[in-house]
């Protein structure tokens, strides 16, 4: 879903016009659609006759008690997508037995979602109706048989949201008195480490090691995580980051940090072992040292690192294809 919503950069657009409950004859409510089915099932959606609304349609069909979604947050979510003109549901998250992640807010997803998702509360179940100048606009998406002029219709049921500034519940657990490597840092805020002096990778990664516990549920296997992170050398060098922005790309534009939802504990779709396997068992909401399998660089040269993980939230990972 991330890949499709992110075709298009999102032109920026004056206040967004919002309907709710235009239209409420024979059941139709905003925009004059009918949703039926609650909060995580998936919907089926019905539409009066004629051409939809020309501006951007928000209603919450369900409000929640979470917190509000903020610009900038990864946003959890399952939702249906359908197209107005022939009723075509061309993607939803409900058959693959998973929720999606994307940011929200900054450009990665279409305008639509930008601006009508900001500011609604977790729990909730929105509708949206989004034409196409805040969908696709004049190119459409030809692979998933959207037109330059169709209008979209999305059920969205927020399930989670997360960013780099929000705190861990967990508490700190005291390193080993022999420690090689030692994690430092407020828990709302990238980690740093302290490597002993000649320290080298070990000739296979251990057991992850708590460095805060969480209060959440133990992660299951063939999870999906929602988590952010650093990956270091064995010299305390970072080498990559969640909390580092991402540049602009030719389909998509600059990103700020924010956390991934690339992060899944095995087995995988044929059974194979992953580096995060042994997150197996540890509570939501902990921070984690995890070393990492050696792996070569573009020269082909081997490289050993390992990452501190803070782990925000698990969901079942996705359904594979034929599942």
């Amino acid at each position: 879903m991330r890949k499709l919503l992110s075709l298009v950069a999102v032109v920026a657009l004056g206040s967004s016009m919002v309907a709710c409950g235009s239209d409420k004859k024979d059941g139709f409510g905003a925009g004059g659609i009918k949703v039926t089915s609650e909060f995580g099932q998936k919907p089926t959606i019905t539409h009066r006759e004629g051409d939809p609304d020309k501006a951007l349609v928000t209603e919450v069909l369900k409000e929640g008690d979470g917190p509000e979604v903020k610009k900038g947050e990864l946003l959890t979510a399952n939702y249906l997508g359908q197209i107005w003109r022939d009723g075509k549901v061309f993607d939803n998250s409900y058959d693959r037995g998973a929720p999606s992640s994307f940011p929200i807010g900054v450009g990665g997803v279409i305008g639509g979602w930008d601006e009508g998702l900001v500011g609604k509360k977790i729990g909730s179940r929105i509708l949206l109706s989004i034409p196409s100048d805040k969908g696709y606009k004049e190119k459409g998406n030809e692979q998933a048989g959207i037109k330059g002029d169709d209008t979209l219709i999305f059920v969205v049921d927020l399930v989670g949201s997360a960013a780099n500034d929000t705190k861990l519940d967990a508490d700190p657990v005291a390193p080993a008195a022999d420690a090689k490597i030692k994690v430092a840092g407020e828990l709302n805020a990238a980690p740093t480490v302290t490597v002993a002096a000649g320290l080298k990778a070990p000739a296979k990664p251990g057991k992850p090691v708590v460095v805060a516990k969480g209060k959440g549920k133990p992660i299951e296997k063939g999870s999906q995580l929602i988590g952010r992170y650093v990956v270091f050398d064995y010299t305390g060098k970072k080498q990559a980051s969640t909390w580092d922005g991402q540049p602009a790309s030719q389909t998509a534009p600059a990103q700020p940090g924010a956390p991934t939802d690339q992060l899944q504990v095995g087995p995988g779709p044929n059974g194979q072992a992953g580096a995060l396997d042994g997150l197996a068992g540890v509570p939501v909401g902990s921070r984690v040292l995890v070393e990492l399998p050696a792996s070569k660089d573009a020269k082909g040269k081997s490289v050993s690192a390992f990452a501190v993980i803070d782990v925000l939230n698990a969901f079942p990972a996705p359904k594979q294809q034929g599942q």
